[in-house]
């Protein structure tokens, strides 16, 4: 495993859903920044948690979509979390349940989702680049090691 170090209101959003029993993983393009040492921010989070489930411990966010995504500004998680300091007022944290999907008529959006079970579920759906690699707390993780 590689150590990387994760901004504090992600590994919060991570450590809160886990202190509630779900699983919970950063994932896709912001870990991808991490690894190559660029600042990022609109971080991707993956659980097993449901849209309901990640509204109740987030009671400021929105899910206004049918493929499990809830949103939440930065803006309201740093009061949440007790945080202050400067955030860009623009940058939200998408939260998504574990799914899988069928095809894609537009090339884009699945034309329907379903709700995973788990974590190796989810990325299988995902291409096989940047967006299967996902981060828990400080470790990147390998979830197709020793397949």
């Amino acid at each position: 495993m590689l150590n990387i170090t994760l901004p504090t209101a992600a590994e919060k959003v991570i450590a809160l859903l886990n202190q509630n029993g779900f699983e919970c993983y950063a994932v896709g393009g912001s870990v991808r920044d991490l690894l190559a040492g660029k600042k990022t921010g609109n971080f991707d989070f993956t659980t097993n948690a449901k849209p309901e489930q990640i509204q109740k411990l987030f009671p400021d966010s929105f899910y206004d979509n049918a493929f499990g995504t809830v949103g939440i500004a930065l803006s309201h998680l740093y009061p949440q979390f007790g945080m202050t300091g400067a955030i860009d007022e623009e940058e939200i944290y998408e939260i998504t349940t574990y799914r899988t999907e069928s095809s894609y008529s537009d090339r884009r959006r699945p034309d329907q989702v379903s709700w995973g079970k788990t974590l190796e579920e989810d990325l299988s759906r995902r291409d096989f680049t940047i967006n299967a690699i996902v981060v828990n707390k400080q470790f990147l993780i390998d979830p197709f090691a020793g397949r």
